[in-house]
């Protein structure tokens, strides 16, 4: 979010509609704020092609300084197509740290409220660095309130994992739970696709998340499976019969050469307490050793309590955290979006 008590200086600043262009500055200043979880341009458009769709709200905006031409800061609003609701937004503001406290955050963040409004948002939501008080103040005088913390969970390979049950996977083999990877499935062949899909769809009900569950289409789930990121020999399934029960997935980070990142990790509700997710996470962590990764980043939950208790006994450790924010609006709020540009 912004920090300023000032105006922003229009003589010396061009607020204006995000370009194609805007791309590539959009992820530099990202990368400045959040450097433990940057993603590059091309991440940045991929996946706003796969996930928001024409429905969805995407509105963004940049400021640019005047005399450089330099982007220095950018923020948008954006139906979530996760948990969608249509009066309920995603809200993002990024000033380049050289630029904050010149009222551009302030500006940028009047400019998102009035859009919110015009579209009679119910809610804006966000997340904060807890490490950043005067963003921390600035969402707070905004009407920010917290409802839970993020944050970035780091495992360094070149540490000695803590050891895992011996007889966990005898155990699981004997109840029927063979383990294999999307690979060695086939993630060409259609059945392999909806199978994991209808995993994906029960297991991510039980995610916690910002609003109510939204399941992505099957055309955006097999998006994922085709972008640059994707890597189905780190795509590590259990199964019984044909049934799968449980995955784990890593996928290449196109800004960091020596991380990969976790993907998303779900059980089915009767399979769970097994340690199924615990020896599909052994197994990404054995796949990121022998391909010489040096580090496994995540994202954990809050409200996530057993994930984090997997992936500490893993050796994650919990780093950067973030402050996720809601801001309600009152019931008939309606208002006309301001104009860029001048």
């Amino acid at each position: 979010m912004g920090d300023s008590s000032h105006e922003m200086d229009r003589e010396k600043y061009l607020l204006r509609p995000f370009g194609e262009r805007d791309y590539e500055p959009r992820s530099r200043i990202g990368a400045m704020v959040n450097p433990e979880f940057s993603f590059t341009a091309q991440e940045d458009v991929e996946w706003e092609a796969i996930f928001l769709k024409r429905h969805l709200l995407n509105e963004k905006w940049s400021v640019e300084e005047r005399k450089s031409g330099e982007v220095v800061a950018t923020a948008a609003i954006a139906h979530s197509p996760f948990n969608y609701h249509p009066n309920k937004f995603w809200a993002d503001v990024v000033v380049h740290p050289a630029h904050r406290g010149r009222g551009i955050g302030r500006a940028l963040s009047a400019l998102v409220e009035s859009e919110a409004a015009a579209h009679h948002a119910e809610c804006l939501w966000t997340d904060v660095r807890w490490d950043d008080p005067r963003s921390l103040e600035f969402s707070r005088r905004l009407g920010f309130v917290e409802l839970r913390r993020l944050w970035m969970s780091i495992l360094d390979l070149a540490q000695p994992t803590p050891p895992e049950p011996e007889n966990r996977l005898a155990k699981l083999e004997k109840e029927g739970i063979r383990f294999t990877t999307l690979a060695k499935e086939g993630w060409e062949r259609p059945e392999v696709r909806k199978g994991l899909f209808e995993l994906h769809g029960e297991t991510g009900r039980d995610v916690p998340r910002m609003g109510d569950y939204t399941p992505i289409s099957f055309e955006q789930f097999e998006g994922e499976l085709a972008r640059p990121w994707f890597l189905p020999e780190a795509y590590f399934i259990a199964c019984v019969g044909p049934l799968y029960v449980g995955m784990t997935n890593l996928e290449r980070s196109m800004s960091e050469k020596d991380a990969l990142r976790v993907g998303f990790t779900g059980t089915r509700a009767a399979y769970r307490g097994k340690g199924i997710a615990s020896e599909l996470k052994r197994r990404a962590l054995d796949y990121a050793r022998a391909h010489g990764v040096r580090y496994l980043k995540t994202v954990n939950d809050s409200l996530n309590a057993p994930m984090w208790a997997i992936n500490e006994r893993q050796g994650f450790r919990r780093t950067v955290e973030w402050s996720a924010q809601e801001k309600r609006f009152p019931k008939g709020t309606d208002a006309p979006a301001r104009p860029v540009g001048k």
